[in-house]
């Protein structure tokens, strides 16, 4: 909140705005109604963060559905199977539900049509064409690849090339995604979808916060989709099981650090205090091709670091549609 009264009281900002009137939407959803992150409103004070964290869970858990999935304890009685083959209507059912619930992430292998699974190999065929016409394969050397986004370090041995699409309502893909956020978050979300190529330039790969180290997105809850068209074996997405249960540990976490990385030497991390509270059942997932997974970032998770030269392919869906707004109007989502 402390950078919303900064921005308002700032007479350069108002000047900015009444000169780009159709920017406004654009500045109220990024500066504003963005769905609370890990930056706390810029505060350093423990007591504001603390204050900040505490009303948002209040909102959250008067969303059903969240309340459901996130506060309530894991059922240890339960032994539920993380990984399943989608069934021939590709439907979203209470099977995968009750997985992605008590887990917190959940893997669907053959998840799309076939006709609908080779357009998608060929978009990141041809991604990976464009790339190498502009020399980037295999070089430090960065190059703008055409209708891409500039690539990006995404840790110091590793470069990554992301694609902004959209994805097709009529599409299967976006048909699961409507399922599964009709039940995680009351509403279908309609999703933002990014293309990300990934590939590792150096070894060995140096840990990274946000990216190839544990870490939770935000502390509220989070839902990202990411479909592999050529599945993963190197470098594969890890999460560490349960650990998407919001208690005092989790919130604590959250209180006394200033990111939500845990950034501890890989040999280090899983002996360490955080790590014996939310690193209790690690997993990796290595996908076959045409393998959807579901997870919910604010758990714990991040990129396995790669051990041999290698890269990944990989359609994300978010969901910054779900924003504070829709946190404060909880019951809009509880019909």
């Amino acid at each position: 909140m402390l950078h919303i009264i900064k921005d308002l009281s700032n007479p350069y900002n108002w000047i900015k705005l009444a000169r780009n009137p159709s920017k406004f939407k654009k500045v109220f959803n990024d500066r504003i109604n963005y769905y609370p992150g890990l930056k706390y409103g810029y505060t350093k004070s423990k007591i504001i963060k603390k204050l900040y964290i505490n009303f948002n869970m209040f909102l959250a858990k008067k969303n059903k559905q969240f309340d459901d999935i996130f506060f309530k304890p894991i059922d240890k009685t339960k032994k539920v199977n993380i990984s399943f083959n989608m069934n021939n209507r590709f439907q979203f059912n209470e099977q995968h539900y009750e997985s992605l619930k008590e887990n917190g992430a959940l893997v669907l292998e053959k998840a799309l049509p076939e006709q609908e699974h080779e357009e998608i190999c060929k978009k990141f065929n041809n991604i990976k064409n464009d790339i190498a016409n502009a020399g980037q394969i295999n070089s430090q050397k960065i190059y703008q690849v055409p209708g891409m986004d500039a690539p990006t370090w995404k840790s110091p041995d590793t470069m990554c090339n992301t694609l902004a699409t959209k994805i097709n309502p009529d599409s299967t893909l976006a048909q699961i995604s409507n399922q599964i956020t009709k039940i995680v978050y009351g509403q279908s979300i309609i999703s933002t979808a990014h293309y990300m190529y990934t590939r590792s330039i150096n070894l060995p790969d140096r840990p990274h916060a946000g990216d190839n180290v544990w870490h939770s997105d935000r502390y509220l809850p989070n839902l990202k989709l990411i479909y592999y068209p050529f599945g993963v074996k190197t470098a594969p997405f890890r999460f560490s099981l349960g650990s998407h249960k919001i208690n005092r540990d989790y919130l604590d976490f959250f209180i006394n650090n200033s990111g939500g990385s845990i950034t501890l030497p890989e040999s280090k991390v899983r002996s360490s205090e955080y790590g014996k509270k939310f690193l209790k059942n690690p997993q990796e997932l290595v996908c076959a091709p045409n393998t959807l997974a579901a997870a919910f970032t604010s758990g714990f998770h991040g990129r396995t670091p790669f051990q041999e030269k290698g890269d990944r392919s990989a359609l994300f869906l978010c969901y910054p549609n779900f924003n504070l707004l829709s946190l404060i109007s909880f019951w809009r989502y509880n019909s």
